[in-house]
């Protein structure tokens, strides 16, 4: 005796074929997390810096420095973002303010004057930031 209907059997035919995406999304999700908290992100100036090449490739970079890029025209970016001298003079003071012993790397492309590095040390240099490096291309 069967109370089910004639349809009964072919229900079951029809939800045995249809796969459950439940796992296969928490997979693809898992892969997601991984791949974006081991890669890699980095961060391009807005002008290329052409450094000058040096034959000593042991450098070492604080990671809490100023990084100041000088173009060859003389434009100045701090942490990758244009500034006019007035306001890197406001930048580097306030990194002195908040850390004495911050350094400041200066990344000068090779055609640029001297004159340009000159002004963004007596910047430094005038904040009380002492600790100045100058980073060369490997």
């Amino acid at each position: 005796m069967s109370f089910a209907g004639p349809h009964a059997r072919r229900r079951g035919k029809a939800a045995a074929l249809q796969i459950d995406l439940t796992p296969l999304i928490d997979v693809v999700f898992q892969l997601l997390i991984f791949f974006v908290l081991t890669s890699t992100f980095q961060t391009n100036p807005s002008f290329r810096v052409k450094l000058p090449k040096a034959k000593n490739k042991d450098v070492t970079q604080d990671p809490k420095a100023v990084v100041i890029s000088i173009g060859k025209d003389g434009r100045i970016e701090v942490d990758g973002k244009g500034v006019d001298e007035r306001e890197l003079q406001m930048r580097l003071c306030a990194a002195a303010q908040e850390d004495a012993s911050t350094g400041v790397n200066i990344r000068a492309d090779e055609a640029t004057q001297h004159q340009f590095v000159i002004r963004v040390m007596d910047a430094a240099r005038g904040c009380g930031l002492e600790k100045l490096g100058i980073l060369h291309g490997r």
